[in-house]
């Protein structure tokens, strides 16, 4: 018995040609199959057998190039007793068989959808067979993705992926044929299905493959993968031809029946268009490649027309796009409002005291009459004796006020003058700039008010005048969603000349409030867009040095100037759908 099974090992293995033994060796304990996984990545597929521990295991090919055969010694196959049905990743299926005449080996007979290579790889307690499978590049191709799923025995025979199943309700049947032609495959499905089955003359080949209660159509489309073979059905009769041949016979098909439109009377039709560009309604009716090869298409812009010639067929066609083109485009009224806000505070203080004491004629104290280099000096207004501090604030008619203290004395010459001054001033300004403009659709649009402010420059060409814009502009191209809000892209202007701050010739400098943006708002909505806040805060002291630094006495030898500029500026934008 012992050299019998030895002959028939070795015979096996000389006619397959390929032997992988592994020099694992287990103890008496059984090794069970706890799972079998197929998986596919970047062109190479693992069928992966999980066991209890690392397998003693020969993997050997048989003549059929469609199946590998892996015998596991010392194994047991747990829950995988059925054959189980992959149909992906270039494995068909996978069937676990134990032979009562040789106890503690299982053979796994693996049927491939391709002719591979099978490489075995031991990891741990799995072995892995690895093979290129070229049938991935159709998968990559497509933007599928298939990814492994570990297969159990309650799966009903049946590995799922990522791609969605195909239902199947065909019959189950048995098939198990060696080297059979395959039209008798299809005459027995035909006798199955109840389905007349007409093969082409091209269809021809050996048939090898075991399937066991597999639905009927599921066997034929995987027969029809197998050989690069595809069928159409018309009825009750399904026709099996090289998938080569039946997508020639399509694309005669479709070149007869574009030469049978082709084929009427040429009409020519002229479409008025309403609201659109005719231009570009011509544009889109080539660019769209709806006219046939003997259509021809032109405007009339004097008119606004298209005229189409071609066969009466496609008319109908033209018509539906011209309607669908020629719309009416909506248009958005936009109202921007540029609100300037400025305050001006102003308040200075001041204070003009002088003294005199005359003790006897040969002496004077007091202030200097006569006026000394860089001494403005002044007279008091009560004694007309010369002023000791003179600091008043900046009054004048309409402007300010002041209040004088006079003394004279009788028996000694004794004079004192005292004058206190103060200006406070304060001014609101309000500016509001309204510019309005309606556009259509996706249209820019621009409105502009003010000024052209000239300057002259001198070149190699001699001087030469430009003008520079001093004005409110507004420039605005709307757009409006689906969905009734209006996406906008905005740019908003206001510079003005400054003429209090000119240039050598005259020239003003030009200040300027721009924004650029891009909004999204709903129709009817006011958006403020943005807003610039500046507050100028000026402090002046005018004192007589050390004197002016005395605490409280201080106030009498020093003025003081505060100058307080607030601008404000507002930007608003309201855009609203012309209805």
């Amino acid at each position: 018995m012992f050299i019998r099974k030895s002959f028939l090992i070795f015979m096996v293995l000389f006619i397959s040609g390929v032997c992988v033994p592994s020099a694992r060796t287990e103890g008496s304990q059984a090794i069970e199959i706890t799972g079998i996984s197929v998986t596919e990545r970047d062109g190479t597929t693992e069928i992966e057998i999980k066991g209890s521990a690392p397998f003693n295991y020969t993997v050997y090919k048989p003549s059929d190039p469609y199946q590998v055969i892996v015998e596991l010694q010392n194994a047991d196959p747990g829950e995988f007793t059925k054959k189980i049905l992959i149909d992906r990743a270039g494995v068909l299926d996978i069937a676990a068989v134990r032979d009562e005449s040789t106890p503690g080996i299982v053979r796994l007979k693996i049927g491939l959808t391709v002719p591979a290579d099978v490489e075995p790889v031991s990891r741990g307690d799995s072995l892995v067979l690895v093979f290129d499978n070229p049938e991935a590049e159709e998968t990559a191709s497509s933007g599928e993705t298939v990814e492994g799923e570990e297969a159990r025995s309650d799966d009903a025979g049946l590995v799922s992926g990522a791609l969605p199943a195909k239902v199947y309700t065909g019959e189950k049947i048995n098939i198990d044929f060696q080297d059979a032609e395959l039209s008798h495959i299809f005459r027995l499905i035909a006798d199955i299905s109840g389905y007349n089955i007409v093969v082409s003359p091209d269809v021809k080949g050996k048939f090898s493959m075991k399937l066991i209660e597999v639905p009927w159509d599921q066997a034929l489309d995987i027969i029809l993968r197998n050989y690069g073979l595809s069928k159409t059905l018309e009825e009750n009769i399904i026709r099996v031809a090289p998938t080569s041949v039946i997508a020639k016979e399509e694309e005669e098909i479709a070149r007869a029946k574009e030469s049978k439109e082709r084929s009427g009377d040429l009409v020519t039709r002229v479409y008025p268009i309403n609201y659109a560009n005719v231009d570009d309604v011509k544009k889109a009716i080539d660019t769209a490649k709806l006219l046939t090869s003997r259509g021809f298409i032109s405007v009339d812009a004097r008119t606004s027309s298209v005229i189409i010639k071609d066969v009466d067929k496609k008319h109908g066609e033209y018509e539906n796009i011209v309607r669908a083109l020629d719309v009416m485009t909506p248009q958005v009224n936009i109202d921007a409002r540029i609100v300037e806000v400025t305050t001006k505070f102003t308040r200075e203080l001041g204070i003009q005291w002088g003294a005199i004491v005359q003790p006897s004629p040969q002496t004077r104290i007091g202030g200097i009459g006569i006026p000394l280099p860089g001494n403005v000096g002044s007279d008091s207004f009560f004694s007309g004796n010369p002023l000791l501090v003179n600091l008043p604030a900046a009054v004048s008619q309409g402007a300010g006020g002041s209040i004088g203290i006079g003394y004279i004395g009788a028996k000694t010459l004794r004079a004192l003058d005292l004058q206190l001054s103060a200006m406070e001033t304060t001014g609101k300004g309000r500016i509001i700039s309204n510019p309005r403009i309606i556009t259509m659709d996706n249209q820019k649009a621009k409105i502009l008010q003010g000024k052209k402010i000239p300057y002259q420059t001198v070149s190699q060409e001699g001087t030469q005048t430009a003008f520079v814009d001093a004005a409110l502009e507004l420039i605005v191209t709307p757009h409006i969603t689906p969905e009734g809000t209006i996406l906008m892209n905005l740019e908003t202007k206001k510079n003005e000349a400054d003429f209090s701050q000119t240039s050598f010739n005259g020239v003003p400098t030009i200040n300027t409030n721009e924004v650029t943006t891009q909004v999204l708002i709903k129709d009817g909505d006011t958006l403020a867009l943005g807003g610039i806040f500046k507050t100028t805060v000026q402090k002046d002291l005018a004192y007589v040095p050390g004197l002016g630094d005395i605490f409280a006495l201080g106030w009498l030898f020093k003025k003081e100037k505060k100058v307080e500029d607030t601008t404000e500026l507002l930007i608003f934008i309201t855009p609203r759908i012309v209805k």
